[in-house]
């Protein structure tokens, strides 16, 4: 009974042995990471940088600021979808890195911890030459001269077992100060799925 009983434990072990070192890791491109029905972060970083692009081979940004560049603030962003946990800042970077890279303009967003905590310490500092009396406030940095919004749409349709969803993307630059539109554009990420007929 007892030999019996060792010669279980060591087929356990064995197939635990085998099933662990039959376990590998390897590198795959993001690209790979496709869910079925739901906007994948890789679709909205693709969408957000192409609609980046297009906006700077329309030739609007007139007014410069900082170095000779146009400065951009995102200042806004509307998630009109069920997707209550969306990363605002999956959509945000790839318009940042874009546009900073571009040499055209600078970009941050309105929440950006850096920017807002430099500008407390200036606000700071200007405040305690007020009160000792001293002249020659610090500036906080260029005043932006666009801002950007950003609305994330969701629509689904159900026809039969063929579900599909369609997400828009909005991006709109908005001129400070006039309050006018001067370039948007609209792009789709569409997703169509099945479910298949359960028979008896």
């Amino acid at each position: 009974m007892k030999n019996i009983h060792r010669i279980t434990l060591c087929i356990a072990a064995s197939l635990l042995m085998s099933s662990c070192a039959s376990y590998s890791v390897s590198k795959v491109s993001t690209s790979q990471f496709r869910s079925t029905m739901g906007l994948d972060p890789q679709d909205v970083a693709e969408t957000a940088s192409m609609m980046s692009q297009s906006m700077l081979a329309a030739n609007v940004l007139k007014a410069k600021g900082a170095e000779g560049r146009s400065v951009i603030v995102i200042s806004s962003f509307r998630n009109n979808t069920a997707l209550y946990d969306f990363d605002p800042n999956v959509i945000f970077n790839p318009i940042r890195v874009t546009l900073n890279k571009s040499g055209v303009a600078y970009c941050y967003v309105t929440n950006d911890a850096y920017v807002n905590g430099n500008r407390a310490a200036v606000a700071h500092e200007n405040s305690v030459r007020d009160f000792l009396g001293e002249g020659g406030h610090l500036s906080s940095g260029p005043s932006p001269q666009y801002s950007v919004t950003l609305e994330l749409i969701e629509q689904a349709n159900y026809i039969g077992n063929t579900t599909q969803k369609q997400y828009q993307i909005h991006m709109t630059l908005n001129k400070i100060g006039s309050g006018l539109a001067i370039w948007e554009d609209i792009k789709d990420v569409s997703k169509v799925g099945h479910r298949a007929a359960i028979g008896f």
